[in-house]
């Protein structure tokens, strides 16, 4: 079912999940078979500290690296640790960059990620690779990166950074993201917000929007 846009002047997505493919299994598993710990173990590791860290631009590329190396307990190439750590990114496909281009006739568009700088370098390879004529960002209004910012959704400091820089109109302004969590902000904030389902997509959402 289209999304009624009538009333909005602006929309910010997220990136994994709602443009990019995104698949964590994936580098789970390709952690995994760096070394001897177990699915189960490496799981784990995503709850320590330093990936928040990591993400809000708290510690740096090398920093990052040292931590994994550590955990993993690998002491390969740093090429082979930044596939392993880039395998959840999928594709993007060529729909997406049709449809943002249809809505930026209409709208303000944004993109507000959390994400890191390892892998910000791949996704904007991808992107070249999917939509050479045009940069990524030349899609987008503007672009604001947790990394970037220092703060992460959901905590409202991201969101209020963005409305501040943007001067968007908190009632006019549609959040898409795939985490519920993140539409829970957005909406205490005064946002309209579409929590994106793993059956849903945006072209369904918004190419015959009312």
């Amino acid at each position: 079912m289209a999304l009624d846009t009538t009333k909005i002047d602006t929309i910010v997505f997220d990136l994994g999940g709602v443009i990019l493919d995104l698949n964590t299994e994936r580098t789970y598993q390709a952690f995994a078979g760096l070394g001897d710990l177990s699915l189960d173990d490496v799981k784990q590791l995503a709850h320590q500290d330093f990936f928040k860290q990591y993400e809000v631009g708290e510690i740096d590329d090398p920093t990052f690296r040292a931590h994994l190396r550590e955990e993993l307990e690998f002491k390969g190439p740093e090429d082979i640790l930044d596939e392993a750590w880039n395998a959840m990114l999928g594709p993007i496909a060529k729909s997406k960059f049709e449809l943002l281009d249809q809505l930026a006739e209409e709208f303000r568009l944004y993109l507000m990620s959390n994400t890191n700088a390892i892998h910000m370098k791949r996704i904007l390879r991808i992107a070249d690779h999917f939509s050479p004529q045009k940069g990524f960002y030349n899609y987008f209004d503007k672009v604001f990166l947790s990394n970037e910012v220092g703060e992460r959704k959901p905590n409202a400091g991201f969101y209020e950074h963005l409305m501040e820089d943007a001067a968007l109109s908190p009632s006019k302004t549609l959040f898409i993201d795939d985490l519920e969590e993140n539409i829970t902000t957005a909406k205490r904030l005064g946002w309209q917000g579409h929590h994106l389902k793993a059956h849903e997509s945006i072209e369904e959402l918004l190419k015959d929007r009312p």
